[in-house]
């Protein structure tokens, strides 16, 4: 998950700080991506010093750390959406995908179906390769050509799981 994605998609609605962004924002998810307060904290001054946010508001009360509460810029904006295009032009698998999912009201659908048929054609070339790469197992010593099979079907039906999971992302985008 990329969590500077995350943090423009999140504050492009809204403005928060970053304590209350893990508390209230990533705690459903927490367990499928922990972000430790020091990551969250770093991407929030990165984010920061690019001017893709900005500080809003210093909060300081009793006994308390102080609270900076930031926003996202117009340069934030067009990067959050030029992130998200670039995430599925690069498409690696379905779980790089996840932060730029809750987002996807942000971009053009026409521009990202066009970009989801892109993946899906790489992963069918790829799938096609496993396939023919499959029965070439004359050179492989005895003892590994069961691991070797085995490794190669999970390859090929994790390439196809993607493929499908990717044609119904693909009717979502176009409905």
């Amino acid at each position: 998950m990329s969590l500077q994605i995350f943090i423009l998609g999140i504050l492009s609605e809204g403005e928060h700080h970053p304590y209350d962004l893990k508390k209230q924002v990533l705690k459903p998810i927490d367990n499928s991506f922990p972000i430790n307060d020091g990551t969250l904290y770093y991407n929030f001054e990165i984010l920061n010093k690019k001017g893709l946010i900005r500080k809003i508001k210093v909060v300081q009360s009793d006994n308390r750390p102080e609270k900076t509460t930031y926003g996202i810029t117009e340069k934030g904006r067009e990067a959050l959406v030029e992130e998200i295009y670039s995430i599925f032009q690069n498409f690696t698998n379905v779980t790089s995908l996840y932060s730029s999912l809750l987002f996807l009201d942000k971009v053009d659908r026409k521009k990202l179906a066009y970009l989801i048929e892109e993946a899906i054609e790489r992963l069918n070339k790829r799938k096609l390769l496993i396939e023919n790469s499959d029965p070439e197992l004359s050179t492989v010593p005895d003892s590994q050509k069961i691991p070797v099979r085995l490794i190669s079907d999970h390859a090929y039906h994790s390439v196809q799981n993607d493929i499908n999971w990717l044609h119904k992302l693909l009717l979502e985008v176009r409905s």
